[in-house]
C-alpha cells in the first residue's frame, strides 16, 4: 500500500494488476488497512490518498477503474473533490466515484449523488459490499460465460480437481457428489439458525453458525459464501448485528448460485 502523506508528496501512479486499480481516499488509517486489504483479496489493485486534493491530482494524472471517495477528507471533502473531478473531465471521460461515509441517511446518499458521484458504500465497508459495487461500474471485467464459465465463477474449479483427486476408486465423481449433497443438505439449516439468531440478537450464535458454514464452503470452494459467512463473523465479533439482515439476503442469493454451479459441474446434482 502506498499512501500520499499530507504536504505534497508526490502522488502514486497506477500500476497494472490482474484487475482494474482503484483510488482509495480515506484519511483513516486503519480503514486504509481494511479496505486494501479487501481490494487486494478481490484482485484489484489499489493506490491510496489521504485528502481530496491528492485525490484530484491522482484521477487527473492516473488511469483508474474507479475512486472510493470518503466524505469528510481534510481541506477538500469528498464532494469538493468530486466536483473538481467532474469539473477537469470534460464531457469524453467519467470515472466511478463512490462514497464512503458512516452517515447512511437518504439525505447523506443524495448529497452524495448530487455531488457527482455515481453510488454510496455506508461504513463499515464489507467484502461483499465493495466486490458488488465494484462489479456494477467495471461491467467490462466480467464479459459473459458459458453454464461451465459461470459455474466457475461460483465454485473454484481447482479446489473441485483436488476433492477429485482424492476419490479412492479413481473416478472422482463420487466423492465430489456426496461432499455437494451434504453442502446443500446442510446450508439451508445454517441459513436459518442465521436468521433465527438474528431476529434474537444472538451474536454469538450468529459467530458459531457462520463460521460453520464457512467450513462447509470452503471445502467446496465456495468463495462468495466464504465471503459472505467472514463478514456476519466481524459483526457478530463487534455485537453489531444492524447490517445482518441485508448480508442474510445475499447469502441466499449466493447458496442459490452454488446450488446451480453444482447442478452444472457435479454429476448427479
Amino acid at each position: 500500500m502506498r499512501a500520499a502523506r499530507r504536504g505534497g508528496a508526490p502522488i502514486p501512479r497506477p500500476r497494472q494488476g490482474s484487475r482494474a486499480r482503484v483510488l482509495l481516499v480515506e484519511d483513516n488509517v486503519l480503514n486504509q488497512v481494511v479496505a486494501v486489504g479487501i481490494l487486494t483479496r478481490l484482485g484489484y489493485g489499489a493506490d491510496v490518498v489521504d485528502n481530496g486534493r491528492d485525490a484530484v491530482e491522482a484521477v487527473t494524472r492516473g488511469a483508474y477503474g474507479a475512486v472510493l471517495m470518503d466524505c469528510r477528507l481534510p481541506g477538500l471533502d469528498g464532494y469538493q473533490a468530486t466536483a473538481e473531478i467532474r469539473r477537469r473531465e470534460g464531457a469524453n471521460r467519467h470515472i466511478p466515484i463512490i462514497a464512503m461515509t458512516a452517515s447512511a441517511s437518504q439525505e447523506d446518499r443524495e448529497r452524495c449523488l448530487a455531488a457527482g458521484m455515481d453510488d454510496y458504500l455506508a461504513k463499515p465497508v464489507l467484502v461483499g459490499d465493495i466486490e458488488a459495487v465494484l462489479a456494477r461500474w467495471l461491467r467490462d471485467e466480467a464479459p459473459a460465460a458459458g453454464a461451465a464459465e459461470a459455474a466457475a465463477e461460483v465454485i473454484d474449479h481447482h479446489r473441485l480437481a483436488a476433492l477429485r483427486e482424492l476419490d479412492q476408486d479413481g473416478q472422482g465423481s463420487r466423492l465430489l457428489t456426496r461432499l455437494a449433497a451434504a453442502f446443500l443438505s446442510g446450508a439451508p439449516t445454517d441459513l436459518a439458525g442465521l436468521r433465527a439468531a438474528v431476529e434474537r440478537g444472538d451474536a454469538a450464535a450468529v459467530g458459531n453458525v457462520a463460521h460453520h458454514l464457512k467450513g462447509a464452503a470452503a471445502t467446496l470452494g465456495s468463495g462468495g459464501v466464504v465471503d459472505l459467512c467472514e463478514d456476519l463473523e466481524l459483526l457478530a465479533g463487534a455485537d453489531a448485528l444492524g447490517s445482518a439482515g441485508d448480508l442474510l439476503g445475499r447469502l441466499e442469493a449466493e447458496l442459490d448460485r452454488v446450488r446451480d454451479a453444482l447442478a452444472a459441474i457435479v454429476p448427479g446434482r
